[in-house]
């Protein structure tokens, strides 16, 4: 019987944005790091080969989760970051949330106006219901990251521990408050 031959692991790509050598480094599978972010793992494959480079609303998330600038996709590897204009730097306009609240805002005002012919209330109605769709869940998302960072904050957990362990004389409030703050 003929030994197999081992295939020599082959280098991955030379990175081409700092974004893909940070996304790279950051280890992981494909999969696992597709699950957190709500994409495919293909998807995160072309991103780690330097075939493709995510969409803003990927860099968004890949920035929030792994702390991967959202800039270090548009630089050569090592390159130092662009630096961002006072007028769109975060917070001087509020966040994505409050941007879609304005938006909304000022379409609804648009909706109001006598003088808009019907194809143009049609369109404004569309990207209404799509700016709804979008506050919802960035609502959604702010909710779920402000719980998050509280049950993950180690206060929280040394202050949980504490009530369970003042609580450990009376086992039915102990048991009640312990699946209350779960």
């Amino acid at each position: 019987m003929k030994p197999k031959r081992r295939r020599k692991a082959r280098p991955g790509p030379e990175a081409k944005t700092e974004g893909q050598r940070e996304l790279v480094e950051l280890g992981g599978t494909e999969a696992e790091i597709a699950a957190k972010l709500g994409c495919g793992a293909a998807v995160v494959g072309h991103w780690r080969r330097g075939r493709r480079v995510p969409g803003e609303a990927h860099r968004h998330k890949l920035e929030l989760l792994f702390g991967i600038p959202r800039r270090a996709w548009d630089v050569a590897p090592g390159a130092p970051l662009p630096s961002v204009a006072p007028e769109s730097a975060a917070g001087s306009d509020g966040d994505t949330l409050e941007i879609t609240k304005r938006q909304i805002d000022s379409i609804l005002a648009a909706l109001k106006d006598e003088a808009l012919t019907d194809g143009a209330a049609a369109k404004l109605r569309d990207t209404l219901a799509k700016l709804l769709a979008l506050r919802a869940r960035l609502e959604r998302d702010q909710e779920m990251a402000e719980d998050r960072a509280v049950r993950e904050h180690p206060a929280w957990a040394a202050l949980k521990a504490a009530i369970l362990r003042a609580l450990e004389p009376y086992p039915e409030a102990a048991a009640a408050v312990a699946e209350a703050l779960e």
